[in-house]
């Protein structure tokens, strides 16, 4: 736990991409009820302020580092489970999952699978269903729990009364990804599943190429980017799926008694949610590797030079401490991110947030993406701020031709419009905004503000 404490470098700092939705203290409750309680408790405690919120995020991460401990010291004994909980505490991916405040549901969810493994160990079977339920509670991807539980029930256990608990488990996961499926259809904007924009063969055949990306950042961590950009992959990328398989028939030996391999497969496992057949709009996210990363670390043989885990923990906390700088400076974290995915937008519309419009307007001149309808609206947005509404209006209207039928597009092009003055043309567009979509708050409100 006292490792986690290099995650406080970064509590100063502002918002990040979806923390932004906390803001105003309403909060769903189709999807993670149980993390959506902690927004709500932290909002009703301490309004909106970025690093009480990072601090729940961390205290939380300490205390799973503890339970990850806790459990792994049941298996592989004292000294290899401080390393994997170490590494577990301080490795630079984990930055994502601790110092992004809405990756809440990643830390909140593993916390209770540790939990959960820890009573199973224990033998405290209904505690580890209830524990388990908890962490589904907190995110759906807590659905392969169950799978490593029969890896570890095949590799050291064999205890035929487990079956029952798993069974009630395998159908707690299948109950909830089901009702996960459904709430990303229902929510609009889940960027998941029929809303992820990827078909489920294309992410499938990518995912192998992403997963060979995380234990490369696992060995030698280096900040990719605070979003990863990713190529999709041809679907015959689907075959290197039967790698894992053609590995365990390969060496079964290192199967069984929890070795190589098992923690390979488990580790393998907990990232089957995310980067399976049911698609996510981003293709990689540092988070994922939340609770791989002791298990790969595991897989590791014993082997080893004794030396090296020191130098592997002394090299992740060095890096570690490098991503809580680059996380307390938001404008310097999405500047690092341009700089690395020069043809990825979304870093410099996020820069564009945290700096002054004249500095925005120049970073937009200078990396400009025109056939991007959501470049053509922050630049619209910027010359608004800067008191140019006839640049605005000519940005907005570039972005409308590029992108026509979207509300939110009218309602930017209705907003230049009034600020010239053209109130009638302005009223017109908002009246359509809210034809194209009746829910869109903008338009609504600004129908219900009287023209000056």
């Amino acid at each position: 736990m006292v490792l986690s404490a290099i995650w406080l470098l970064g509590l100063p700092g502002d918002w990040l991409l979806d923390d932004f939705s906390l803001l105003d203290g309403s909060f769903p409750s189709l999807l993670r009820p149980l993390t959506y309680l902690t927004f709500w408790l932290n909002f009703e405690t301490t309004g909106p302020i970025p690093w009480a919120y990072r601090l729940t995020n961390i205290l939380l991460h300490a205390i799973a580092v503890q339970y990850c401990y806790r459990a792994l010291k049941r298996i592989v004994g004292d000294q290899r489970a401080l390393l994997a909980a170490a590494l577990f505490a301080v490795h630079p991916l984990q930055s994502d999952a601790v110092l992004y405040v809405f990756s809440r549901p990643t830390v909140l969810m593993g916390l209770f699978l540790w939990v959960a493994l820890d009573c199973w160990l224990a033998g405290k079977h209904k505690w580890s269903i209830l524990s388990f339920t908890l962490a589904l509670a907190s995110k759906e991807e807590a659905i392969a729990f169950p799978l490593v539980l029969v890896l570890l029930h095949l590799s050291i256990s064999r205890n035929s009364r487990e079956w029952r608990p798993i069974g009630i488990m395998f159908a707690l996961a299948t109950a909830t990804g089901a009702f996960a499926v459904f709430a990303t259809r229902a929510i609009g904007g889940s960027g998941a599943g029929s809303q992820s924009g990827v078909s489920a063969l294309d992410y499938l055949a990518t995912q192998p190429a992403v997963i060979s990306w995380y234990l490369a950042q696992l060995l030698i961590p280096q900040f990719p980017g605070m979003r990863w950009q990713v190529d999709l992959w041809p679907q015959w990328g689907i075959l290197f799926w039967l790698l894992p398989l053609a590995l365990a028939i390969i060496a079964r030996q290192y199967f069984t008694r929890a070795q190589s391999l098992f923690w390979l497969l488990a580790g393998l496992a907990v990232l089957l949610p995310s980067s399976s057949i049911f698609p996510i709009a981003d293709l990689a996210a540092s988070r994922r590797m939340y609770l791989a990363i002791p298990l790969f670390v595991l897989a590791v043989p014993i082997t080893t030079p004794r030396w090296l885990p020191a130098i592997a923990l002394l090299y992740a906390a060095i890096s570690a401490n490098w991503a809580t700088i680059l996380y307390r400076d938001p404008a310097q974290l999405w500047k690092t991110t341009m700089a690395l995915q020069p043809a990825n937008i979304e870093p410099i519309l996020q820069y564009c947030k945290y700096i002054s419009p004249a500095e925005a307007l120049r970073a937009l001149e200078q990396q400009a993406f025109p056939q991007s309808p959501a470049y053509h609206r922050e630049l619209g947005r910027i010359y608004l701020e800067l008191g140019k509404p006839v640049n605005a209006l000519g940005a907005f209207g570039r972005a409308l031709g590029l992108e026509p039928g979207i509300a939110s597009n009218v309602h930017n092009r209705g907003v230049a419009l009034k600020a010239l003055g053209q109130h009638e043309a302005a009223e017109a567009d908002f009246k359509r905004a809210l034809e194209i979509d009746p829910n869109h708050a903008p338009a609504r409100k600004a129908l219900a503000t009287p023209s000056k």
